[in-house]
């Protein structure tokens, strides 16, 4: 694998890998005790590590296994879960070492021993009924038991391991209990509705940074017409360009006086 630190600090190191994909679904459960309050949570999770063809699989209660893409593609169970990984990953090429000597380790709740390498993951919350879920954001919980970067020597899992591997998963309750189908289904259009309002959510945002640089622009070409001057610019520019981004454009609106070169003056908002 091909990695590099891209940031560390006195408690985590930040990984770049290129050629690999880190991605995981964590699915927390509130229980409810018969008078509807809280008395714990449970945790479920599917977490991967794609590096070319091989994928490395760890599922929560039943243990780990190296397989192929297409033997991964082949099971409807696991398919549903890496698909829901690839929607809920923020940065698929960064996973997150925390260093020895930081105290804020993997939640031991979830986690039986320590683990050292996470994931930025969305991940599921919502009591037992799956049908009272939400998704929430950013948050490390999605942790590796192996160093990623063992798994471009790991041998695939032998066709006994692989298929003691499927047994124990086949007793899962969504599949014993016959609820996967259904389950499945809402937690698709549970994690896409959220995908749809995150990008529209973006979209709304880089409208407003957009239409601040065309009336920025606007503003600069302005400033050639008789009569104006920067103290006129400003007013009017402070009326126009949105609060938070402001501070950014303003020192343009001030080179725009005695800019001898406004195709240049152009190019350097456009990229600000």
């Amino acid at each position: 694998m091909n990695g590099a630190i891209s940031h560390n600090n006195s408690l985590y190191e930040y990984h770049i890998i290129t050629n690999a994909e880190f991605t995981g679904v964590l699915d927390k459960y509130r229980i409810l005790d018969y008078t509807r309050e809280y008395v714990s949570y449970v945790y479920d999770y599917h977490i991967f590590i794609k590096y070319g063809e091989k994928v490395y699989m760890e599922v929560n209660g039943i243990g780990d296994i190296v397989i192929s893409y297409a033997e991964l593609q082949k099971n409807k169970y696991w398919k549903h879960y890496y698909d829901l990984s690839l929607l809920l990953t923020n940065n698929k090429h960064l996973v997150i070492k925390d260093l020895e000597y930081n105290s804020s380790y993997c939640d031991p709740y979830i986690y039986k021993e320590k683990r050292y390498w996470s994931i930025n993951t969305e991940y599921i919350d919502g009591s037992y009924d799956a049908k009272t879920k939400k998704i929430v954001e950013n948050e490390y919980n999605c942790y590796y038991r192996i160093n990623p970067y063992d798994l471009e020597n790991m041998k695939y899992s032998s066709q006994r391991n692989l298929s003691i591997f499927k047994n124990i998963y086949m007793k899962r309750f969504e599949i014993r209990d016959k609820i996967f189908d259904e389950k499945s289904i809402y937690y698709y259009n549970l994690v896409l509705e959220y995908c749809l309002s995150f990008m529209e959510k973006e979209l709304d945002e880089l409208s407003v940074i957009f239409e601040d640089k065309k009336n920025v622009i606007n503003l600069a070409v302005f400033n050639d017409k008789d009569g104006m001057n920067n103290d006129l610019l400003m007013i009017i520019y402070n009326h126009l360009i949105s609060t938070d981004r402001s501070k950014i454009y303003a020192p343009y609106i001030i080179k725009s006086e005695n800019c001898n070169n406004r195709l240049e003056l152009v190019a350097q908002i456009l990229s600000a």
